[in-house]
């Protein structure tokens, strides 16, 4: 009975232990994991901050909505929402009616905060945590936006496979240890016990009290079975001792390497783990996720099994002799089957023991494909300024020696020459300053002075500058204009600029006797500009890279006028500056229509 109740008192004991245990693992992963969460949250909203309000639109929107949902899913990635100063959404990528289930705290402190902040909240009628991380987004020295991206916080469970796995094996020890004591005792004790009968029997007719039979041959027995006991005693502890210190050192390897396998799941980029033969020992979630395959199909499995390329096979199968320490190796690859048109680098590491001998590799899996597309743009612009810079130099320099080694006597040549190097100075003039200004507006740099704009006065300025072209072509330049003209807020110099490159453009490519129509009119907040001709036209084809810097169409009567192709991608930015829009519609060989809006903002006196 009593070691009945001794039993019960080692579970209970036992039990409160590994409950104390279980709640001090949990306070750890939860300090942790909140710090790494948080962590996570400011690097992902300052990257998004970094962007331009630009890269929101079109085509680089659902690129980028593609790329952030892709790559943090697995964070908790849970709202973004995208503001303008005033408040307004730009961009709002959130659950349906969630964005109602946010306190107005959270929200006003996102919106007018002047630097990045995080905020925890829950919502009625739920019990999960969410964080919103907020940054404003400066533009030129202003506050041109706020990001808020709400990332929901992983549920910590006490259950977990690991916590699980630990308290069996701790189960498991304690009973042992608990079992092997008992039995222990138990033949220990037996001896005793025999010794006792046997004394009641061979002295069942003696005193008991007799000294013949105290000082006989039972004292040196006793003396032995209790140093028996005691050496027992002693050896049980120590088992126990060590039992007790093999399960901490087998926590503290679990939990470390829970934490290393949660610290490569968490990385942006794919990790493959492999044995000194080849054979998968971890895929990290990147990389499932790039597969479509679940861990328990790749594990143990070849390298040739994971992804079928001779490439990659012959350059993970490398020999390992003579590898030293953090030696690497790479390739750069492209995997059609699994993710196509994207170029991936991928790096061969080999892991070394204490002995400094090969242990395993460490494959790693980057998607290179902006870092490459963004190589190949900077050296396509390099090689584009060249070539413009290249012409309008060689043409002022063979007329200028022609001159100065006095080959040309007439005074009407000599005239033309001097033309000639004074249009291909101005081109090279014009070309310097919009590299300067594409430049400022790229890097943020370019302050628009915004002032009141009369707009019947800008119009006749911008047609000004072109109708003495349109003459000598013969094209007629029609006007459209409202009888009460609207005003504008905006740069008038750079606002010219824009308006000018797309009227200069329709009397360049609009054939003599052609029409351009100028409209100038307003609607929805907006103030909207529309330069129409019946020119050349612009191909379907080209329509959605008229805007890149340095894009020329190939057909000959594009080509045969004279351009940089930085025209159009200037006028993009201007515009956008602004706040505004540009569309284009056109149809070979009917001419083009190209539509600016810019926002109308009433103006007051003493407004700065």
């Amino acid at each position: 009975m009593k070691l009945s109740r001794i039993g019960i008192a080692l579970l209970l004991l036992f039990l409160i232990g590994a409950a104390i245990f279980a709640g001090f693992l949990v306070k750890q992963e939860q300090k942790y994991k909140t710090g790494d969460f948080v962590s996570k949250g400011y690097h992902l909203v300052s990257l998004i901050a970094l962007m331009p309000l630009q890269e929101f639109t079109g085509d680089q929107k659902d690129y980028f909505f593609r790329t952030l949902t892709e790559y943090t899913t697995t964070e908790g990635f849970h709202y973004l929402l995208i503001h303008d100063p005033a408040g307004r959404d730009l961009i709002s990528l959130i659950p349906g009616g969630f964005e109602a289930l946010i306190p107005t705290d959270v929200r006003a402190a996102a919106l007018f905060t002047s630097g990045l902040i995080h905020q925890k909240f829950k919502v009625s009628g739920s019990s999960d945590i969410y964080y919103e991380f907020a940054k404003p987004i400066f533009r030129g020295g202003k506050k041109a936006g706020v990001v808020r991206l709400g990332m929901r916080f992983p549920a910590i469970s006490i259950f977990s496979l690991e916590r699980l796995s630990l308290l069996a094996i701790m189960v498991f020890f304690i009973f042992g240890g608990l079992i092997f004591g008992y039995y222990g005792v138990f033949l220990a004790l037996s001896p005793l016990r025999n010794l006792s009968r046997d004394l009641k029997e061979a002295f069942a007719d003696l005193p008991i009290d007799s000294p013949a039979q105290k000082s006989g041959k039972i004292v040196p027995i006793i003396e032995n079975i209790e140093r028996t006991i005691t050496h027992m005693g002693d050896k049980i502890r120590r088992v126990e001792m060590d039992n007790v210190d093999l399960i901490s050192k087998l926590g503290v390897t679990t939990f470390e390497k829970a934490q290393i396998v949660n610290i490569i799941d968490s990385i942006n980029f794919g990790i493959v783990i492999t044995d000194l033969q080849d054979h998968l020992v971890h895929v990290n979630d990147y990389m499932l996720k790039l597969l479509n395959r679940k861990r328990a199909d790749l594990i143990d499995r070849s390298v040739e099994e994971m992804i079928a390329d001779e490439d990659l096979n012959a350059f993970v199968a490398q020999p390992e002799r003579g590898i030293k320490a953090g030696t690497r190796r790479y390739i750069e690859k492209t995997f059609p089957e699994v993710a196509p048109n994207e170029i991936y680098r991928v790096t061969l590491a080999y892991l070394v023991g204490l002995d400094n001998a090969p242990s395993g590799k460490m494959i790693f899996f980057q998607n290179m494909t902006a870092e490459t597309y963004a190589q190949k743009t900077q050296q396509e612009f390099i090689a584009h300024v060249a070539h413009e810079l290249q012409t309008p130099l060689t043409n002022i320099k063979l007329y200028s020696e022609m001159l100065m080694q006095g080959e040309v006597k007439d005074i009407e040549t000599q005239k033309e020459f001097y033309n000639v190097i004074n249009e291909q100075t101005i081109r090279l003039t014009t070309l310097i300053r919009n590299l300067l200004n594409l430049s400022k507006m790229e890097m943020g740099s370019l302050v628009l002075n915004r002032g009141l704009v009369k707009t019947d006065w800008f119009v006749e300025d911008c047609l000004m500058s072109i109708e003495g072209t349109a003459i000598e072509k013969n094209i007629a330049i029609e006007r459209n204009l409202p009888d009460s003209f609207p005003t504008l807020l905006a740069d008038k110099e750079l606002l010219k600029t824009a308006i000018i490159n797309i009227l200069s453009n329709a009397v360049k490519y609009t054939p003599r006797g052609g029409r351009i129509t100028f409209s100038i009119s307003e609607g929805d907040g907006m103030v909207l500009f529309d330069i129409i001709d019946n020119g050349y036209g612009i191909a379907e084809k080209d329509l959605s890279r008229i805007f890149e810097k340095f894009f020329r169409s190939e057909e000959d009567r594009i080509v045969q006028q004279s351009g940089s192709g930085l025209g159009l991608a200037i006028t993009a930015d201007i515009v956008h500056l602004h706040g505004g829009e540009i569309h284009v519609t056109s149809t070979v060989g009917k001419g083009s229509h190209f539509t600016i809006r810019i926002p109308r903002e009433e103006y007051h006196l003493g407004k700065s």
